[in-house]
């Protein structure tokens, strides 16, 4: 049976190439079969605990997940091209050196500015993901600063809360935080997604709060918002890749469902550990935990 799970993730990949030779991936599509892709996997590997066959399969599993995240990243790679020229030219038709456009032609502008954007952020979480689940993740770990680090997300997450009418607060950085060697750009991309995502599902005038403290050589960084909140059952889904809450406020903001597990497959591969307090109505708190360096 695990042989068999495998076969029809090998044969849904084989799909997905054979659509990138002939230039036949449609984007949208993309993260429902590379959904049905790790359900496979996730068959077989589950299939193989259950039969004794566990150690061999898994080793196919294994191999086969570094295959497709490989082909991920080529294909991947070869849309974000066209969508670049697409979102590059559109941004140069809206520029007053073309010409007086009327309002019809640049709400089309606009549509396909907005698309364009979406589409990018979607090819970047399903390459990101890929590597997560691929254990591709290239890591390069450094000494580097917590103050460097939370820079780079406030400069990134300022602009997206100013955009959606919320308060971000980053609590001001205190003295003697451990000196972390880690890989910071990578960790500044999970930040960047836990923020968004508290900016995301809190109402109209919330507020999210960014700290940090140091306690027996571990650096401990919240991200607090006084949102939505959750029950236990949709923490319970916490980092299940597109897993989204149904809700009228979830459904209010067209996502891919990738962002937190892509955020808690990062800390996991940096050694961290993350660990999440929410109730409904009552804001979520997310506290990751970090090893300095010793």
């Amino acid at each position: 049976m695990a042989n068999e799970s495998l076969a029809q993730a090998q044969a849904l990949v084989n799909e997905l190439l054979e659509a990138a030779k002939s230039g036949r991936i449609i984007p949208i599509r993309l993260p429902g079969q590379v959904e049905a892709i790790a359900n496979a996997l996730m068959q077989a590997d589950a299939e193989s605990q259950s039969s004794g066959q566990g150690a061999a399969v898994s080793a196919d599993i294994e191999e086969f997940r570094q295959e497709q995240a490989e082909f991920m990243s080529v294909a991947i790679h070869e849309l974000r091209v066209p969508m670049t020229s697409i979102r590059g030219y559109a941004d140069m038709l809206n520029t007053p050196g073309m010409g007086e456009l009327n309002d019809m032609q640049k709400q089309f502008l606009s549509t396909i500015r907005v698309n364009a954007r979406r589409m990018e952020s979607l090819l970047r979480d399903v390459s990101d993901i890929s590597k997560v689940r691929g254990g591709m993740l290239k890591i390069t770990p450094k000494m580097d600063l917590y103050k460097n680090i939370i820079m780079t997300v406030e400069k990134a997450m300022n602009p997206v809360a100013e955009e959606m009418g919320r308060t971000l607060t980053f609590v001001p950085v205190e003295q003697g935080l451990p000196l972390l060697n880690t890989d910071g750009q990578w960790l500044a991309n999970a930040l960047n997604r836990l923020v968004e995502n508290g900016l995301r599902y809190t109402r109209d005038g919330g507020h999210v709060t960014v700290s940090a403290r140091g306690e027996n050589n571990r650096l401990h960084i919240q991200i607090q918002d006084d949102g939505i909140g959750m029950t236990m059952e949709e923490m319970a889904q916490l980092g299940t890749p597109y897993y989204r809450a149904d809700s009228d406020h979830v459904r209010n903001y067209k996502g891919s469902g990738l962002g937190i597990p892509i955020a808690f497959g990062i800390i996991e591969v940096l050694g961290g550990q993350v660990h999440v307090d929410s109730e409904p109505d009552q804001g979520t708190t997310i506290s990751i935990t970090l090893m300095g360096m010793t």
